[in-house]
């Protein structure tokens, strides 16, 4: 459906400039239907789910990304909700192709402005075996956003915190990877959305601009002599994009990198003698999105890893063994536990440890980090949901409560539920079609549902009708 606000026309005589040949194409598709694409999550699935109206591979993002021929109710799908695949625009799979640049040694890497966590849940799967992500958002309530994104993912080696970025530059040298997706004018979104297309006016243009300056010097310092950064937006326009690519390689000095791989639709930008990529509704199916790679010289001065604070907080080095036969068997002799103030576990892996530690070291704020185990009450140890979304869990550790579609539906609005009377008493796995979406505690005549307050489906009802809901 066409949406009601015009583009600006000022934008579009800036566009006509910027791209004369290109522009009246590109501004005609910026009023047609958008695409919906997926991306699955490798470390659940191989398979898509039959759930989903699965049309063509998104061609940069072989094998997990896929195009759907329509747009489903995302959220009456429980699958969704396990993590199974994340609803991610195609554009923004482009950053899969940096794959080759990254090698096979375990990375820090860092996405600096990650929220809701599309680009944080690809580099999960992305990054190199026993690399660490640092998923950070400033604004706390995309912060939880991103938090609840990165837990329903399932990775082991995630951390999300919630500052901004001077703070995360002052861990100098702290990562090899860092992803800054920029805030910025949102002119590729002006096919999708009408605030974008609202709240455009060129002073918006030089603001983000400033403000991505800004970003640039706080964080540079943070990336590792010889470490990658990809900076990238979802707009159109010089000043955001090329020149701020300019900026890196000119007034940073980072050196431009370009990607060794690129699929037929994708070609580089001609605005810019240094390699970057835009990508175009008009050319490809896709919104508006640039990206650049760079790297850090390897010689740079006085940008060596600096040491980190050591926390006040000791963990406890050992882990009760109730709750350690909750993990795989690799992980129960690779971890740390962690007593949190709020009266919960948390298990760190031992790849992730140190970053953790210089995070807390900093007095950065860690809104989630490794595995969340439990919660402690009394004597006794409550699973936290996320871990039952983490690919962590022991297959074994719990007995397993199968749901059809409607339940799940139900169980995810938090509503009472109806286990077998079979199931085991006590704390039980609660999945769909084999996934894991959470706990319930079964007592025999009644089953408490475990399902969290703050990720619970609203007004399942209007999921659940009119829909052929599977039996």
């Amino acid at each position: 459906m066409a949406l009601q606000t015009p583009i600006p026309a000022l934008f579009s005589d800036q566009l006509r400039e910027l791209l004369p040949t290109e522009a009246e194409a590109l501004l005609a598709s910026l009023d047609e239907e958008a695409s919906v694409s997926v991306r699955l999550n490798r470390r659940k699935t191989e398979t898509p789910p039959a759930s989903l109206p699965i049309g063509e591979a998104v061609p940069w993002a072989k094998p997990v990304g896929f195009y759907l021929d329509g747009r489903p109710a995302f959220a009456a799908d429980p699958l969704w909700h396990a993590g199974v695949y994340y609803v991610q625009e195609a554009s923004s799979m482009l950053l899969r192709l940096v794959a080759p640049l990254l090698g096979e040694e375990p990375l820090r890497a860092l996405d600096l402005c990650a929220a809701p966590g599309g680009k944080s849940t690809l580099l999960v799967d992305l990054l190199p075996e026993g690399s660490t992500l640092v998923s950070n958002e400033l604004i706390r309530s995309r912060a939880q956003i991103l938090a609840e994104n990165i837990q329903k993912w399932g990775g082991v080696h995630s951390v999300v915190t919630s500052t901004e970025p001077q703070r995360l530059g002052r861990l100098r040298g702290q990562f090899d990877f860092i992803l800054v997706d920029a805030p910025c004018s949102g002119e590729g979104m002006f096919r999708k959305e009408e605030e974008a297309r609202r709240q455009w006016t060129p002073g918006l243009v030089e603001s983000c601009a400033r403000q991505q300056r800004e970003i640039l010097d706080d964080i540079w310092p943070a990336l590792a002599p010889g470490g990658l950064m990809v900076y990238s937006t979802c707009t159109f326009n010089r000043q955001e994009d090329e020149d701020m690519l300019t900026y890196l390689v000119e007034e940073l000095g980072a050196e431009s990198v370009a990607l060794p791989e690129l699929p037929e639709p994708i070609t580089p930008s001609t605005l810019s003698s240094y390699p970057c990529y835009r990508m175009m509704p008009h050319r490809l199916r896709g919104e508006g999105l640039f990206m650049a790679v760079v790297r850090k010289p390897d010689a740079e001065i006085g940008s060596a890893r600096s040491k980190p604070t050591r926390s006040k907080s000791k963990p406890n080095p050992k882990l009760p063994q109730e709750v350690l036969r909750w993990l795989t068997p690799e992980l129960r002799v690779d971890v740390t536990l962690q007593s949190l103030p709020d009266g919960t576990l948390t298990a760190i892996p031992s790849a992730l440890y140190s970053i953790v530690e210089a995070l807390q070291g900093a007095k950065i704020p860690i809104l989630t980090s490794g595995i969340p185990l439990a919660e402690v009450k009394g004597r006794d140890f409550l699973p936290l949901p996320a871990l039952a979304l983490s690919v962590g869990l022991d297959d074994e550790a719990f007995p397993r409560a199968e749901l059809t579609q409607e339940e799940a539906i139900r169980y995810l609005a938090r509503e009472a539920v109806t286990l077998s009377a079979d199931t085991p008493r006590g704390l039980v796995l609660v999945t769909y079609e084999g996934y894991p979406l959470g706990f319930a505690k079964h007592l025999g005549n009644r089953t408490n549902n475990l399902y969290p307050q703050a990720w619970r489906i609203r007004h399942p009802e209007l999921l659940l009708s009119g829909l052929d809901v599977k039996e």
